[in-house]
């Protein structure tokens, strides 16, 4: 049939010289040479048993019949350009999303090394990245509004329904500015005594945060007493801002403060810890990989949760 025949250059090209009245011009934006393009023509013709275009001083101009093939060959290639758009934007629509849900301090700390790690070894995968409490993460996991979430360690009748990955150890530390006056007080003494705690003002996770509960007893064995001046909060550029600038106590997760710990930004009040093992209440701050126990990982989730096992051994590793 004369429609098998005819393909999508011969159309092409037919729009390209009537539009520009002229086969040079057609072959400059087209990209090919002009003998192509009255290869092409003379093909179309000779398929139609039609002439196109009368050609003279005015250039290449449309015969009355090439005219009436003219719109339809206009619709025809429209066409396959609106399929060919509404295939790349359905194929975006559908590309993979790993919906990751993670505690503040890990998803400052532990998760952008990890992504990176999976980000280099599969690319156009898009990744959502929400943070949020852990009784709050494991809500919205059980309502499959993620793939899977970090976070810390719950009692076992908190989980029911999910699974638990040990990761690694997050200890809870204590961080105050250069030159607090309870570094002063530290260093005048073997150890720090009730007598010498001030009514600073800490900054405490929320009361509904994991790490809140170990804030009181931890308080109590560094010497600082009860903490009843306070401001909560989950954000880590908060806590940092507010410790760095004022006479404030922070109780962070470690790996949240870690850099600014090594680069001076901050100090470390807390009692050192030869290893991650020492930690009291280390089941409140163990950090791991949480998912729905029916649940299994797709292809692309597994290679992400392979980069962030390989992350959490390296991070198991690091002693402070």
């Amino acid at each position: 049939m004369l429609s098998e025949r005819i393909k999508f250059r011969h159309l092409q090209c037919f729009l390209a010289v009537a539009q520009q009245s002229s086969l040079q011009k057609a072959a400059r934006s087209l990209s090919i040479s002009q003998p192509a393009v009255s290869k092409t023509i003379k093909e179309l013709e000779e398929l139609l048993q039609l002439r196109l275009f009368d050609r003279g001083r005015n250039g290449a101009l449309m015969t009355q019949q090439a005219e009436v093939f003219f719109a339809y060959a206009e619709a025809s290639v429209n066409a396959l350009h609106q399929a060919a758009n509404f295939l790349e934007q359905s194929k975006a629509a559908t590309q993979p999303v790993i919906r990751i849900g993670a505690a503040p301090a890990i998803a400052t700390a532990f998760l952008p090394h990890a992504l990176q790690l999976f980000r280099q070894r599969s690319t156009d995968i898009q990744v959502s990245v929400l943070t949020g409490t852990t009784g709050h993460l494991m809500a919205q996991l059980r309502e499959r509004e993620f793939d899977f979430v970090l976070c810390r360690h719950c009692d076992p009748e908190q989980m029911a329904g999910l699974s638990f990955e040990f990761l690694y150890a997050d200890p809870l530390v204590v961080v105050v500015r250069p030159g607090h006056p309870l570094l002063q007080s530290a260093h005048n003494k073997s150890d720090t005594s009730a007598d010498t705690k001030a009514p600073f003002t800490a900054i405490l996770p929320p009361k509904t945060s994991i790490n809140r509960l170990a804030v009181d007893a931890f308080a109590l064995t560094l010497g600082l007493g009860p903490v009843t001046d306070f401001v909560e909060s989950l954000s880590i550029s908060f806590g940092r801002t507010y410790t760095t600038s004022s006479d404030a106590i922070w109780f962070v997760p470690w790996s949240a403060v870690k850099q600014d710990i090594e680069t001076g930004v901050l100090v470390n009040f807390s009692a050192p810890m030869k290893s991650r093992s020492e930690s009291t209440g280390l089941m409140a701050r163990s950090t791991g990989l949480m998912m729905r126990s029916n649940s299994t990982p797709s292809a692309t989730m597994q290679i992400a949760i392979t980069a962030i096992r390989e992350c959490a051994v390296a991070q198991r590793s690091e002693v402070f």
